[in-house]
């Protein structure tokens, strides 16, 4: 019997044993892309990498991010200098978003770190040296740590102009000695700002449609190889193509080598285009439409309601897109075309709507709503004219339906007369 306890123990310690191993096995495979990753970058050259990291789940992650890394002799390790810090528990965070004030820092992380979560966060993460002489490398090094300083290391985010790509854009220019950006302003870019909010937008159809109601025509404009930059793929495609002078001993050389990708997510390659959603609009438009339609068909009280309803949005979100063109400072929702068939005028649909549950709408009020609608067609096809038809139409297809409706409302139950009513 002592024997056979004997045996059992030492099959339970081996049992225990081996779940370790499968677990440590398990840990080293989680692990083993990136440690692998990492043994090819030889370090001793102290080598300047670009990082390029893919897409993930969350909205702000749909438009990539980027990071550059250099050796730290005071770490002993490789430092990766991230320029999209944020933290939404910052003091008035979304009164500073809203106005177009937000605040981010630079902050550097370790290579392990980095990896660590982008891995977690499944976003591919893909890696280019930068060819720069020794003298460039030492300078971005000390532009690097001086950016990281507490004094320097917080700046206003512009999610188009001024954002993680743009800063390693602006660094490894100013290095080069402009050469950088004299070549990305020749090239010609992709499309234009909006084009690109909605081919990374596509996948939800409220933020693709709210971003195209929100966006002004400035957002039309096309872009040099400079702008779409803001995007870190655009930015990692462009330095692959850009050649260095000769310097220091070294030839004409391409601006960055691929170093291959140190992890691959598990998802679905970003959009490379994206279709208008106008019969999406139109159906959106048409259902909204039908309801109030069908509202106004019951009766006078139900009539009035419908429109007391549908004014309250209208104006509510007309409100917010001038607030957003005069008050805030998000440059690219200024001069939008959207705020001719959404403005804060439509509640007079809500003034008319009380004379409809009384006496029913006097003239003036129904020939104003006329004209709202008349004055939303007509700058739909102003918009149109100047170049921005798909967003234009879009907005339109949306709301015009419902215009449409409160107007038949208003004539559906019109005064009568000027006199009281018995």
């Amino acid at each position: 019997m002592r024997g056979l306890a004997r045996a059992l123990a030492l099959a339970q310690a081996w049992q225990r044993v081996a779940r370790h191993v499968v677990v440590l096995l398990a840990a080293l495979g989680a692990v083993a892309p990136a440690l692998h990753a990492q043994q090819e970058i030889d370090w001793s050259r102290r080598p300047v990498l670009l990082l390029t990291m893919g897409q993930g789940d969350e909205v702000f992650e749909k438009f990539g991010h980027n990071a550059i890394v250099v050796w730290d002799d005071t770490f002993g390790q490789p430092l990766v200098y991230n320029w999209g810090m944020f933290d939404f528990d910052q003091p008035n965070f979304i009164g500073r978003f809203l106005t177009g004030d937000t605040r981010y820092w630079m902050e550097p992380v370790t290579m392990e770190q980095t990896l660590r979560q982008y891995r977690a966060l499944n976003r591919t993460v893909s890696v280019q040296e930068l060819q720069l002489t020794p003298s460039q490398s030492q300078r971005l090094v000390r532009t690097l740590a001086e950016n990281a300083l507490e004094a320097n290391r917080y700046y206003r985010y512009d999610y188009y102009r001024d954002n993680c790509s743009t800063r390693a854009r602006d660094a490894i220019d100013a290095v080069t000695g402009g050469v950088l950006g004299v070549a990305m302003r020749a090239q010609p870019g992709q499309g234009s700002y909006r084009w690109h909010t909605r081919r990374l937008l596509a996948y939800s159809t409220p933020l693709y449609l709210g971003s195209q109601l929100v966006l002004g025509v400035d957002s039309d404009a096309l872009l040099t190889g400079w702008e779409e930059a803001f995007l870190p793929a655009s930015l990692a495609a462009s330095v692959r193509r850009i050649e260095l002078p000769a310097a220091e001993g070294l030839p004409v050389r391409p601006l960055a080598v691929d170093r291959g990708t140190l992890y691959t997510a598990t998802r679905a390659a970003e959009p490379a285009g994206v279709a208008p959603r106008i019969g999406i609009a139109v159906v959106i438009g048409v259902l909204l439409g039908a309801v109030l339609l069908g509202a106004v068909r019951l009766g006078r009280r139900s009539a009035a309601l419908a429109m007391i309803v549908w004014a309250v949005l209208c104006s509510a979100v007309g409100s917010v897109l001038l607030l957003a063109w005069f008050a805030t400072r998000h440059v690219y929702m200024s001069d939008n075309p959207s705020v001719a068939v959404l403005n804060p005028a439509w509640l007079l649909a809500a003034v008319a709507a009380v004379s409809v549950w009384r006496r029913g709408a006097p003239r003036g009020l129904r020939h104003a709503l006329r004209w709202l609608l008349l004055m939303a067609v007509i700058g739909t096809a102003g918009a149109v004219l100047r170049g921005h038809a798909v967003s234009a139409i879009e907005i339109a297809a949306a709301v015009l339906p419902g215009h449409a409706a409160i107007v038949y409302a208003a004539d559906r139950y019109r005064r009568e007369s000027a006199g009281p009513q018995p």
